[in-house]
């Protein structure tokens, strides 16, 4: 089993109070060096185009939009990302100008003069990020395929002007939550899911390439992150029963439970890591464990459908509490996808059998032909222009670019 194995290094030093002090200044000093840059001396037309990414993670999000407008459409554009340690603030590409913004964004925000601004940020306007006092178009994308009404806040995409939806599911929803609170309609384009087109396109590679000589098989486990997730839940059994089982096991934790809990994250690398069919994988920068992973083992995250999708392989969901961020997402009468798909790509396990999760992955491998046909479908009817969103979404955007009453 080849897998890239990223363990948490015990007793790491945190930095003294000087050195954090000083590293704080120079942050701040390159902040307001690239205010001033972006107000002042980047012309209007280059800045007619702003991306803004809160990690270095959300730019995979945006890669197809991004190729596609400063290659094929020739365009300079902005990106401005609050990571100051984001691949893209090095990357030297005459048509992007990129800029670190994080303790000043909400003032760059509130008087950003771009013409559109694209985003993967939910909320906007619902907490200290607010729309520009100029008019601007504002863009969202998601980054998930998941529904729009459970697992994000109520109205959290209330104050953007276009949305670029990933499936049909996405525009019911909206048009409905639109409907009942008597909201003007935003423009829902029709455009799919990047991040899924490669990730078909990376397995379709890998399975090509891969040998066919070792048979040891890997399941993936990749909770979503909070309260009960499967590693909160019954990680170390599950993985211990994997292992048991004569399975690879790769546990990839959400990049919110790697930020908020490193000790939970510790706990499985100092538990397992000595166990070499065993891989902590603590970076989403690639998809290796994605392509990798025989059967995925999952709760309430994205990455199940994203996983599916991508590959045409089954998912086995633990039954752990459903992940709910706005009680009122009844009020639709939609049943979310990742609810309603649940037992389409997949099996669900109650978390008092889990002893059985070994024999239903097993089921789960031989059943893979019927469940690739089926995955297939499903795609074809749950997701937009699969094979052409970047064509599609930066279409769109050049035509708000070019529009000046949007």
């Amino acid at each position: 089993m080849m897998m890239t194995q990223s363990k948490i290094a015990p007793g790491i030093r945190k930095p003294n109070v000087v050195v954090r002090l000083l590293k704080g200044i120079a942050l701040l000093s390159k902040e307001i060096a690239d205010f001033r840059r972006f107000f002042w001396r980047t012309p209007k037309e280059e800045k007619a185009i702003l991306f803004y990414a809160e990690h270095r993670d959300y730019y995979r999000y945006f890669e197809g939009l991004v190729e596609k407008l400063i290659g094929e459409y020739n365009r300079t554009l902005c990106y401005v990302t609050s990571d100051p340690g984001d691949p893209i603030l090095q990357r030297s590409e005459s048509r992007i100008n990129t800029f670190y913004l994080n303790k000043l964004l909400p003032f760059f925000m509130a008087h950003v003069n771009c013409s559109v601004f694209v985003m993967t940020l939910t909320d906007l306007n619902q907490f200290h990020l607010k729309r520009s006092l100029n008019p601007v178009h504002y863009v969202y994308v998601f980054h998930s395929l998941v529904s729009t009404h459970m697992i994000y806040r109520y109205g959290a995409f209330d104050h953007y002007d276009s949305i670029l939806c990933c499936g049909p599911h996405q525009v019911r929803e909206i048009r409905r939550h639109e409907d009942l609170n008597q909201l003007p309609p935003k423009r829902l384009v029709e455009a799919g899911y990047h991040l899924l087109e490669r990730i078909y396109e990376g397995y379709r590679k890998y399975s090509l390439e891969k040998s066919l000589s070792g048979t040891k098989k890997t399941i993936l486990v990749a909770p979503s992150w909070g309260a009960a997730n499967i590693l909160e839940s019954c990680g170390e059994r599950l993985v211990q029963l994997l292992l048991e089982a004569g399975y690879g096991v790769i546990v990839r934790p959400h990049p919110e439970t790697l930020r908020r809990s490193p000790d939970l994250v510790a706990l499985f690398a100092s538990r397992f890591g000595n166990n070499p069919s065993f891989a902590l994988e603590t970076s989403v920068a690639t998809h290796d464990s994605l392509l990798q992973a025989d059967v995925l083992i999952c709760d309430w995250s994205g990455v199940a459908l994203e996983y599916a999708f991508g590959t045409e392989r089954p998912v086995l969901f633990m039954d752990v509490p459903v992940k709910i961020r706005n009680e009122r997402f009844k009020e639709l009468d939609i049943e979310p996808l990742e609810l309603s798909l649940r037992s389409e790509i997949g099996v669900i396990v109650p978390l008092e059998k889990l002893d059985t999760v070994p024999q239903a992955v097993s089921k789960l491998m031989a059943d893979s032909v019927v469940f690739k046909e089926r995955i297939a479908e499903l795609r074809k009817q749950n997701v937009y222009g699969f094979g052409h969103s970047s064509d599609i979404g930066a279409q769109c955007i050049m035509t708000l670019a070019e529009d000046k009453n949007h």
